[in-house]
């Protein structure tokens, strides 16, 4: 009767771990930056990130003296240089700080173009952004 227990336990102990996924490494993130005229957009994001899986990413405003630059539209412009792909344009809301954050997902692997579009007042400004999304 043991035995039967024994082997029971094995078993189960056995399909939790083959089941169980593996801890999910820290995804590494890039950060890059435009100045243009007196603002600078940074744009912050998963460094390789993987398509068709949900996307963070982190718009940062600041002005010539650095100083966060708050109350601004903000849209990313996804678009993929080799292939025509659909409208793929999330809207950054805002966190405060000049900080905003966007989500979406990569549709397919290779180059990205990510538009960043600003509206302050008046003014828009456009930084483009190269990231390259895997499989």
């Amino acid at each position: 009767m043991w035995h039967r227990f024994f082997l029971i336990c094995v078993c189960a102990l056995f399909f939790a771990a083959c089941g169980a996924p593996p801890p999910a490494p820290e995804e590494e993130l890039t950060r890059q930056q435009q100045t243009i005229g007196d603002l600078t957009i940074a744009f912050e994001g998963v460094a390789v990130p993987r398509i068709n899986t949900s996307q963070q990413f982190v718009i940062t405003l600041t002005d010539e003296t650095g100083q966060p630059r708050d109350g601004a539209d903000i849209y990313l412009d996804m678009k993929m240089p080799a292939m025509p792909m659909g409208i793929n344009r999330p809207i950054a809301e805002p966190e405060g700080d000049g900080r905003y954050v966007a989500y979406s997902a990569y549709t397919m692997e290779g180059d990205w173009e990510m538009i960043v579009v600003v509206r302050l007042g008046d003014d828009e400004y456009r930084a483009v952004f190269l990231v390259v999304a895997v499989e």
